[in-house]
């Protein structure tokens, strides 16, 4: 059959050979570039399905216990009060005798001062905390004179202090006073200074010299009445005497005023809340992987980690952590259970039932002896994963990075090799055409009519 080589271009005739000729090799490299690419997508999911999940178990570590309590205080005003998992429900009656304050004072005439090489002075604490405020430098202007500004900045600047001492200058008709404020309320927070290394006697003088504008004192509160309670005394006006409950008071209270009423009761909304989030975030991440390792069984496609084996364990060692018992609790005491899915159910009567008989049962589980309950646990495992450096994922994904760029070396040279066919069929095929054409031109030559 003579083949008419004027039917297409040479060009044509060119690709579709140089084509044809590497076609199995084409398709075996789009194959794997779509199965790698099909791979690194899958991963980014997976990251990011994992992260997801890890993100929730660390606000659920942040809730300390995932047992919920509602914590009041009344009569509004005096107190406020919070209330966490290992907290007992119950009532408790308190009298505020009087607020924890920081003590304030206004010193002396300051206006001759100087700061006299070598001079210091040491701001001490009641409760023991110190330090040095050298007046070398102090005078910042070098005018001869120390004045309130510059003392109250080497103040503040002063190594060691870091917030123990707060110094202002407070501008009254006129005349700027230097004011010293603890940081710290309670007595232990008491100010004194020690002067025995200034040799300045305006700085002295006006340092030795000072007005009390507020009194260090610690916070007095009575549990029960005031005189026939527990007496309770400390430098912050935070309480933390219950187990569970902090209460924060904001105003002392007057003999004969009603007692402030502290209320602390589980709130079992909450609890199931916190719980639920749990089991809903698990069953994300299990749906997610499973998804994404799914065999193609039963009309579905093959998931990308179909045959990965490191995969489906991921699965499995998640599942199997929760499995375990956690300070003699189980999953299933807790009302969940595996639907036959693999996925979680949760039971809210059950887990009520639970806590009314073991309050601390669902905290035991969740976080454990020394915070390593299944929280933790799972968190490290995922850790495994998720490593920045090492872990798994950054491992997989150089792994297919690595592929990816071998897969692009290989479709270059493919390319390559195309083009080198491409021009050496498209030199014969146009060299075919001139022959075919001079042909024709030759037998028009012969007219036999």
């Amino acid at each position: 059959m003579a083949i008419d080589f004027n039917a297409m271009p040479p060009s044509t005739w060119a690709d579709n050979l140089a084509k044809n000729s590497l076609g199995k090799m084409q398709s075996a490299l789009d194959t794997q570039t779509k199965a790698s690419k099909a791979r690194s997508d899958a991963l980014g999911q997976l990251q990011k399905a994992l992260q997801d999940y890890r993100g929730s178990l660390t606000t659920l570590t942040g809730k300390k216990s995932l047992v919920a309590m509602n914590a009041s205080a009344s009569p509004d005003g005096v107190a406020t009060v919070s209330a966490k998992g290992n907290a007992q429900p119950g009532s408790y009656s308190l009298f505020v005798e009087q607020l924890a304050t920081a003590q304030q004072l206004a010193m002396g005439d300051l206006s001759a001062a100087t700061a006299q090489a070598g001079d210091k002075f040491t701001v001490k604490l009641a409760g023991g905390d110190s330090f040095d405020v050298p007046m070398a430098g102090a005078d910042r202007d070098g005018d001869g004179k120390l004045s309130v500004s510059e003392l109250a900045l080497a103040i503040n600047r002063a190594s060691g202090n870091a917030g123990k001492v707060s110094a202002i200058v407070l501008n009254n008709n006129g005349v700027s006073q230097l004011v010293l404020s603890s940081g710290k309320t309670g007595q232990s927070g008491a100010i004194s200074l020690d002067l025995s290394q200034v040799s300045d006697a305006g700085l002295k003088s006006g340092l030795s010299t000072s007005k009390e504008l507020t009194q260090a004192q610690d916070a007095v509160v009575w549990l029960g009445g005031k005189g026939s309670g527990v007496r309770m005394q400390q430098a912050s006006n935070t309480l933390s005497n219950i187990d569970g409950v902090s209460v924060t008071i904001n105003k002392a209270m007057k003999d004969g005023d009603a007692p402030l009423q502290l209320t602390v009761a589980r709130s079992d909304s909450d609890t199931t809340a916190n719980v639920q989030s749990f089991v809903d975030a698990y069953n994300k991440i299990y749906k997610a992987i499973s998804d994404l390792s799914q065999p193609g069984t039963g009309g579905n496609a093959a998931g990308p980690f179909a045959d990965d084996s490191s995969v489906r364990g991921l699965k499995n060692q998640l599942n199997a952590i929760l499995r375990q018992s956690f300070d003699g609790v189980t999953l299933g005491q807790l009302g969940i259970s595996a639907s036959r899915d693999g996925t979680l159910t949760l039971d809210s009567k059950k887990l009520g039932d639970t806590l009314k008989n073991t309050p601390d049962a669902l905290d035991r589980y969740f976080n454990g002896v020394s915070q390593n309950g299944a929280l933790k646990q799972s968190g490290d495992y995922l850790d495994k994963w998720l490593n920045y450096s090492s872990g798994m994922l950054k491992m997989r994904k150089d792994s297919e990075d690595r592929t990816a760029k071998d897969l692009g070396r290989r479709q270059d040279a493919l390319q390559q090799q195309y083009q080198q066919l491409y021009q050496r069929y498209l030199a014969q095929f146009t060299q075919l055409q001139g022959m075919q054409d001079q042909m024709t031109q030759t037998m028009g030559m012969f007219n036999f009519n």
